[in-house]
């Protein structure tokens, strides 16, 4: 026996957590889940209680590697401790870890790191538990349902549209919000209404008001005939002072962050997407390296639906307040948020680790996106202890008999909270800063007042606002939908399927989206609805907390949803003739088969309706206007562009393809004949130290691109990715990579010697 071991889920950690236990810990890292469901098949016995048959993932034999090593580094140690992350996968990460560890059995325990600090290892350390088993069978139930889900509604969506499409228990649901939004702001009907402003005067000084009361009562005036005839009434009266009140209003800081209000917010400030967002506060938890202090980890844990902070960690930040702004800024008493209820409480709010490690303190050593992620957590976790913002609200109001105007203004007098803001690059909100309207300084209720002029303006009411992902995440969490943890991949997901797209920063459903979720609504709509799905959130907080049993929850979730899919799948060919839309004209090449719309891929395509007897097909290059009827009813499609012959086989011409990550490229129209590929060529100086090679691309022997140095094999630069003759930003390394994400088809940067990413190359 030997020394006790340690198992993490994320690689990050690693440094970290060896650094602060010492010599007589192993610390290794599971890199997530190593047993999960099988990829290929169903994986769930629903005829024996739904018994899930787990394996090992088959991720090029990473996991099996892994799960070997620690196997074999757990029969060496004393005790094993499983460190997973504190929450449902962590839970149930551990819970398989330990279960292949059978000779191991009486030297597991369970403890949890909520921070990567020497403090928060050493409080993990001295609450040594079990796994928790409640904790577990509600992630196993989540599983099982999204499994069942997924691999029995997404084959019905193969045979109804096209394969490759998907379904999911809170994925759907989410689109489903999205496509009824977006088709309210498609219907909506702008309603006209105007309003009146006005111009008074004292005997020195003149200030503008608005009309807000008519014989005391609110109104509306629908158009402008009605807005003239009050405006002739207005000019009849004459008018005075009514009321002159001024008062004293407070606002409070918000609560720290929960893992829903740090995307909205990083969203709405930064400019975040929820990916980036959770991938660097991730970062940010598992720890940074600052300098000679080593790895540290700057916040909690990032997934939290919890607003409680620990008595220690408020005690500091109410020290450090005192300290920084003055025992002015402090409140009286420790200031404490309530949570919403169902949530899961395991963890604290997120917040900084050590409030001390200031964002200006740290900005050497992160990345723009770590510091300014890290200093609105830092800001906004501040400024819970901090007093209110005081502000003096001014009205007056000016009136006669029949109509009452208002100009209000307000003006702050103390900062308190927003101290911390405007000291950092936040500044205080708009809506927080002093009104710009002009109040007159001299007068006096019952004074009388001239009108000078009044005129009317035209408005539109608006349509509501199409989903963001700032606004969708806080719609999923208000609606109870999904949680913490989930919510970046949800919306990442519907990106990949190419059910929604981003513009300008919204969330639009695409015509494929919105013709799934017509599908799984009119064939699924008891089970793709929010009051469904939020049931089922609280039935696996019902397991969580033990107040009910797995089998239970996924017998009520199956018995219904499976007399649906029988009666669904009676109907799948009637329903796919639904969707093949006629695209007019018939087919020229066999004549016979009328020309339809179908989706493929790589998206919508025109096909013959006589398939399988006829294969005709043709593109629609949608950024090239699509297809256009003819008169005779035929449809024209977009031509391919053309890029000259093809230099292999002679006979081919080259032309612009789309790769099934939705890349372009250009290709011979001969394949698979004729399986040239025009790469692009690159020659760029070699960053290696001393080397005065060149980076160029070359092919394996097996036809694989990559890039490599020309001074090989004295130099052995190589990479599968893309050189960029770009100098990291960071690290001032020679070049950047270009990464392409599979799920995605997002590009990034990233330098090759820090490892850092940078999602716009001209940082």
């Amino acid at each position: 026996m030997g020394k006790n071991l340690v198992i993490l889920e994320s690689p990050g950690k690693v440094k970290a957590v060896s650094k602060y236990l010492g010599n007589s810990y192993n610390v290794i890292a599971s890199n997530g889940h190593v047993i999960d469901l099988p990829p290929k098949e169903l994986g769930v016995d629903i005829e024996n209680d739904f018994k899930p048959t787990y394996k090992i993932i088959d991720n090029a034999g990473q996991a099996s590697k892994i799960m070997k090593k620690i196997e074999t580094m757990a029969k060496e140690s004393d005790k094993i401790l499983i460190a997973t992350d504190p929450d449902r996968e962590g839970e149930a990460i551990g819970w398989h870890i330990s279960n292949r560890l059978k000779e191991a059995e009486g030297r597991i325990v369970r403890v949890t790191f909520n921070e990567i600090t020497k403090k928060g290892i050493e409080a993990g350390l001295k609450n040594e538990g079990t796994i928790d088993k409640n904790l577990v069978d509600a992630q196993q139930s989540r599983r099982i349902m999204d499994r069942l889900v997924g691999y029995k509604i997404s084959p019905f969506l193969w045979k109804a549209i096209s394969n490759g499409l998907s379904a999911g228990r809170v994925q759907s649901v989410a689109l489903r919000i999205i496509c009824e939004r977006d088709k309210d702001v498609n219907g909506f009907v702008p309603e006209e209404y105007w309003t009146v402003k006005a111009e008074f005067s004292t005997s020195k000084e003149q200030f503008y008001a608005d009309l807000v009361k008519i014989d005391d009562k609110d109104f509306r005036l629908a158009n402008k005939s009605e807005a003239e005839k009050i405006i002739t009434d207005i000019r009849k009266s004459k008018y005075s002072v009514l009321n002159i009140n001024k008062t004293k209003v407070k606002k409070s800081p918000m609560a720290p962050f929960i893992t829903s209000t740090l995307l909205q917010a990083s969203v709405n400030r930064l400019g975040f997407s929820s990916k980036k967002t959770m991938q660097i506060a991730q970062n940010l938890y598992e720890g940074i390296e600052l300098g000679t202090r080593g790895v540290v980890g700057l916040i909690t844990y990032m997934r939290t639906d919890s607003t409680r902070v620990s008595n220690d960690a408020v005690d500091e930040v109410r020290d450090y307040i005192s300290k920084k702004f003055g025992v002015d800024f402090v409140t009286p008493s420790a200031r404490k948020y309530k949570s919403k209820k169902n949530i899961q409480d395991a963890h604290e709010a997120i917040r900084p680790a050590d409030i001390n490690l200031e964002p200006k303190k740290l900005q050497p050593y992160l990345s723009k996106e770590q510091f300014r992620l890290y200093q609105l957590i830092w800001t906004r976790f501040v400024a819970t202890q901090m007093k209110e913002a005081l502000f003096e609200q001014t009205v007056i109001d000016i009136g006669s008999s029949k109509f009452k105007f208002r100009i209000s203004a307000r003006k702050n007098i103390f900062k308190g909270y927003q101290q911390v803001f405007v000291d950092s690059d936040f500044g205080v909100d708009k809506e927080d800063e002093d009104s710009n309207t002009k109040l007159p300084k001299k007068i006096d209720v019952g004074m009388m007042v001239t009108l000078n002029e009044v005129e009317s303006e035209e408005h539109f009411t608006k349509p509501p606002a199409r989903f963001n992902e700032a606004s969708l995440t806080k719609e999923l969490e208000e609606q109870e939908i999904g949680r913490p943890s989930t919510y970046a991949t949800i919306i990442d997901r519907l990106i990949y399927q190419k059910y929604i797209e981003k513009s300008e920063k919204k969330l639009i459903s695409t015509e494929l989206g919105n013709l799934v979720n017509n599908i799984l609504v009119d064939n699924f709509g008891e089970i793709f609805n929010i009051k469904f799905t939020k049931k089922m959130e609280a039935s696996l907080d019902k397991i969580e907390y033990g107040e009910a049993g797995m089998l239970e929850i996924l017998n009520k979730f199956y018995k219904p949803f499976e007399k649906t899919l029988e009666a669904v799948s009676k109907k799948t060919n009637e329903i796919k003739k639904t969707t093949e839309l006629p695209a007019g004209g018939i087919c020229p090449r066999c004549g016979k088969g009328s020309l339809i719309f179908k989706w493929g891929k790589n998206g919508k395509f025109i096909a013959c309706s006589n398939f399988p007897a006829c294969k005709y097909t043709a593109s629609l290059d949608q950024s090239e206007g699509g297809s256009e009827s003819k008169k005779d009813g035929s449809v024209k499609t977009a031509p391919k562009k053309e890029f000259g012959k093809c230099p292999k086989c002679g006979k081919g011409t080259l032309v612009e393809r789309t790769g099934r990550f939705g890349r372009k490229f250009i290709a011979c129209d001969m394949y698979p004949k004729c399986k040239y590929i025009h790469a692009e060529h690159i020659s760029i100086k070699c960053p290696v130290e001393g080397c005065d090679g060149t980076i160029k691309d070359k092919t394996t022997k097996k036809g694989r691109l990559f890039y490599g140095c020309s001074n090989f094999p004295k130099c052995t630069f190589a990479s599968w990715n893309k050189p960029v003759e770009k100098k990291c930003p960071s690290c001032g390394y020679g070049i950047l990579e270009e990464v392409t994400d599979q799920k995605t088809s997002s590009v990034k940067y990233v330098c090759p010697n820090c490892k850092k990413e940078f999602e716009d190359i001209k940082i």
